[in-house]
């Protein structure tokens, strides 16, 4: 597995393919690489494209920050309590970890695509280093907005439920997660999901990665962040692809109806009945959108 030494840290990444377009992944809170399935990941490299899936920096095979926030747990429930703490990173951190591995893996500016957390991260990638994204394709994502606040009884349930404590417990609690931000209009093949949390279980344990990831969200004045970063959406000049379930019930649908009304001459692609997981069938719909974006910022060779 390559590892690249980029803003002070190691981020482990994975190449499919060998197109002219370099198509960077990076997938959402407390997820590895290994969210962005095989098969997903060969779609996109038969059009032209070289395909970087990464864990981003806390999960995977990337740095961990266990010796700067060792007890997450205790900072978390301190924002549930609305008490103030500083976050051991920022999402503009992890916005730089990836402009430098975009130096590393590719020749010139890349296509970046992002799930949920990952569409943040590359939605900071266009504002502050403009030099280094070709495009953007924020899926199941954000701007922020604090009005839009997760409303879904079953999933404010499943976010109180005690933490899993055994090696099995982890990985059948993701599974459950999975099923659940799946929905219920495409299938959910538990099989396959199995086998995808049990990798990344036996690749790395990302529990206090994933809990770190968290506390980012909650720091600081999440109003006056919402603010700054909707300005500066507003002055992106790049292609961009919104991509986002009609039935999402992490990121209400709104949230990718808004982003993609702030960032001038942004494709939005409302997928139906999709939630926030990006299931099988949904892909080829998927894919076509993100390509429908790279084509346009770079035509195939």
């Amino acid at each position: 597995m390559p590892i690249a030494a980029v803003n002070g840290i190691e981020i482990a990444y994975e190449t499919i393919g060998n197109g002219s377009r370099t198509v960077i992944l990076l997938p959402g809170a407390g997820c590895q690489m290994l969210e962005w399935l095989d098969p997903f990941c060969e779609m996109l490299a038969k059009q032209d494209c070289t395909v970087v899936r990464v864990d981003n920096r806390d999960v995977g095979l990337s740095t961990h920050f266990d010796d700067i926030c060792p007890n997450p747990g205790e900072l978390l429930a301190r924002a549930h309590a609305g008490e103030p703490y500083d976050a051991p990173y920022t999402i503009e951190d992890m916005a730089k970890d990836t402009a430098e591995l975009i130096k590393v893996v590719s020749n010139g500016p890349a296509h970046v695509v992002g799930r949920s957390m990952g569409g943040m991260i590359g939605q900071r990638v266009a504002i502050h280093y403009p030099e280094q994204i070709a495009s953007l394709c924020s899926v199941a994502s954000s701007a922020g907005n604090p009005d839009f606040r997760i409303r879904d009884e079953q999933v404010m349930k499943f976010f109180q439920l005690p933490p899993a404590t055994t090696y099995e417990e982890q990985i059948q609690r993701n599974v459950d997660g999975d099923r659940l931000f799946s929905g219920t209009h495409f299938e959910f093949d538990e099989e396959v999901d199995y086998k995808k949390r049990a990798e990344m279980r036996a690749r790395s344990d990302d529990s206090n990665g994933g809990m770190r990831h968290s506390l980012m969200f909650g720091a600081g004045d999440p109003v006056a962040r919402y603010e700054q970063h909707k300005a500066h959406l507003e002055k992106l000049g790049l292609p961009v692809g919104v991509i986002h379930g009609s039935a999402d019930n992490l990121l209400n649908v709104k949230n990718g109806i808004e982003t993609a009304e702030l960032i001038p001459n942004a494709n939005l692609t409302i997928v139906e009945g999709m939630a926030h997981e990006l299931p099988a069938g949904a892909w080829p719909q998927i894919v076509s959108a993100i390509l429908e974006v790279v084509d346009k910022a770079q035509p195939r060779a």
